[in-house]
């Protein structure tokens, strides 16, 4: 993130994509000098670069250069004065593109930028995760607790405080419509079972997910989906299935003891793997959904097949099953 230090007490202060600097305390940096104005400037970030806009009464310096009710684009190291005093006086220490963040409320003060899936406190031991939803939402799961964060609000992480600053770049915020309920999750097992390829169908768009151990989570969850139809269950109740028995039955897919630790990692590591697959992945980042300790694969347009076998929507116990919206 972009951030700007004060030439008299070096306080370095981050910039939102929006900063408004002035003599009130509603903005984001408050200069309490009689001579800058209640809303000063506002610095901003527009077309890839950093713009300083004054709408002030007296003005603001630029590098020593007067501007008045104009925009002028920052180079790093800009100097830039509001008001006579030292006080008012900053630097421009560098140009990077502004992110949402987590800044502690206690101790040092400290400040988390948060990627658009993120892990606390590592991917060794996950107990918190960060992700983006469809529409850009910034949310939080810890454990099997979902909420969505909102700015300016404070959370407790990790035994400590954190207020979440939603700083997004709104002009690159693109908006590919609806193109989730036009998608299709299709999964290709190999004959033994033992390698599962998700590709995701979006009109004549393909989006290839490959193999990967991740993609064992959503195909438990799809089948469960699968047995619910059979049964007669109604939509929103299809899919559930407990965590615990989930990293049960992952464990026996993967030959292996699973916790939730290692559960809650391979989700995160889905949704990373979603977000980072252009132009339309960010849009699944909800393809798993909770609510009090259960989980299920979100989506009901899907098709599982296995190699050497009719295509369909297989169950371990009902083969070609006809698929279904």
């Amino acid at each position: 993130m972009a951030s700007i230090k004060n030439n008299l007490t070096g306080e370095i202060t981050l910039l939102n994509s929006q900063h408004v600097f002035g003599r009130s305390k509603h903005n984001h940096t408050c200069i309490l000098e009689s001579d800058v104005s209640k809303s000063h400037a506002t610095i901003c970030w527009k077309d890839g670069n950093w713009y300083l806009q004054d709408h002030s009464r007296n003005g603001t310096l630029i590098n020593g250069e007067y501007i008045r009710h104009t925009s002028i684009k920052l180079l790093k190291g800009a100097q830039i004065q509001f008001g006579e005093d030292k006080s008012t006086q900053w630097t421009l220490l560098n140009l990077q593109v502004p992110t949402s963040y987590l800044k502690s409320m206690e101790g040092e003060k400290s400040i988390i930028e948060l990627t658009s899936c993120h892990l606390l406190p590592n991917e060794e031991k996950p107990i918190v995760s960060i992700y983006q939803g469809i529409e850009k939402e910034w949310k939080a799961e810890i454990n099997d607790t979902l909420m969505e964060l909102e700015h300016g609000n404070t959370y407790e992480f990790l035994n400590t405080t954190w207020q979440f600053i939603q700083n997004e770049i709104l002009e690159d915020t693109l908006d590919y419509g609806e193109a989730t309920k036009e998608a299709k999750f299709h999964f290709y097992l190999s004959a033994d079972e033992e390698k599962v390829k998700i590709i995701i169908n979006i009109n004549d768009l393909e989006l290839n997910l490959g193999e990967r151990i991740h993609h064992f989570i959503l195909l438990l969850l799809a089948r469960k989906r699968l047995v619910d139809l059979n049964h007669g269950y109604d939509t929103p109740e299809q899919g559930w299935m407990s965590t615990d028995e989930l990293t049960h039955k992952l464990g026996k897919e993967l030959v292996k003891e699973i916790d939730a630790y290692y559960l809650n990692l391979q989700i995160h590591r889905l949704r990373k793997q979603l977000i980072e697959i252009n132009p339309f992945g960010h849009q699944f980042t909800d393809v798993i959904e909770r609510r009090n300790g259960e989980i299920r694969f979100a989506y009901r347009n899907f098709e599982i097949s296995k190699e050497g076998q009719p295509k369909g929507n297989l169950l371990p116990e009902i083969k070609n099953l006809s698929f279904y919206n």
